[in-house]
């Protein structure tokens, strides 16, 4: 018994030093292994086994280079959160290459939070901010970023307070002024527009969908709009009347249609360059379907 026990043991020990160890596993395969966990299960398990396994579950949690730190919105407790971050700033740590950031739209990350990951990620070519916060709390730390962000080509959030969207605006010109695209939704005025077409002269892309501006509003951006634009979207935006405040939409049929080939003139008069105006005067997305289908196309290619 005794002999057939050793060589049992040698035969594990053969066994073992032929297998290669943990460790050694092949970082690509380990990623895509992690990646097919809950997110539950990649902040608990694999980051804490070895360094070869942290690195693989880094990628797993923010593949193609993308901080997508919208997955904190998904977590439950203080502990789980606690530990994103805590990966989170590995990830920045150890890594430089960032290209794009998508921030939360529940949670809020603080002040010297936003700085130190601005900091870690000077390369960044897209920011999206998936909700309402240009306000507050985010605004300041917003515009103490963009001083790292200086090479953002794409930049998409919402605006509540007029005055601090105005204040992210000119930040964003001041150190951003190659901007490509850019998404502004809410109420838009006048002095964002014109800090829009002054501060951007490289537009190619804007995005101003589902928002509340006054006619001439509108009518600045489209008279003085960059040259270079090639995309415009106002789909379902809120046009006020300049003298009662009214939504134009509400307004009789054939002064609808009168406002809306003076503004078509305008853009292809002035904006040489444009390729699609995208716009609509029904009075939301949801009883259009046609917008439906262009937005989700939009957003897409928005993904990619």
């Amino acid at each position: 018994m005794r002999k057939k026990e050793k060589h049992q043991i040698q035969d594990q020990n053969q066994n073992s030093a032929s297998s290669p160890p943990w460790q050694d596993l092949n970082p690509y395969l380990l990623s895509m292994i992690f990646a097919r966990l809950s997110l539950q299960d990649q902040l608990s398990g694999p980051a804490y086994v070895c360094r070869a396994w942290l690195s693989a579950a880094l990628f797993a949690l923010f593949p193609n280079s993308v901080l997508d730190l919208s997955l904190i919105d998904k977590l439950r407790g203080r502990r789980q959160r606690l530990r994103f971050t805590l990966l989170l700033k590995q990830a920045l740590d150890t890594y430089d290459g960032w290209v794009a950031i998508y921030f939360p739209s529940k949670f809020v990350f603080g002040y010297f939070a936003t700085a130190y990951i601005a900091e870690k990620t000077p390369n960044v070519a897209s920011l999206f901010l998936s909700s309402d916060l240009v306000a507050g709390s985010m605004a300041l730390p917003l515009c103490v970023s963009f001083m790292y962000w200086k090479k953002l080509r794409v930049f998409h959030s919402r605006v509540i307070n007029p005055e601090e969207g105005f204040a992210v605006l000119t930040q964003l010109a001041d150190f951003c002024g190659n901007l490509v695209e850019l998404g502004v939704h809410g109420r838009i005025t006048e002095r964002q527009v014109v800090c829009i077409v002054e501060g951007f002269p490289r537009l190619r892309v804007l995005d101003l969908s589902e928002s509340c501006l006054y006619s001439t509003t509108l009518g600045i951006l489209l008279e003085r709009g960059s040259k270079y634009l090639k995309q415009l979207n106002i789909l379902h935006c809120m046009i006020l009347d300049d003298e009662d405040g009214k939504d134009i939409r509400d307004g009789h049929y054939c002064l609808v249609r009168k406002w809306r080939r003076e503004m078509l003139g305008k853009a292809s008069t002035n904006l040489k360059n444009l390729k699609m105006f995208m716009h609509c005067l029904e009075m939301d997305i949801i009883s259009c379907a046609k917008c439906r289908d262009v937005k989700s196309k939009y957003n897409k290619n928005l993904a990619k």
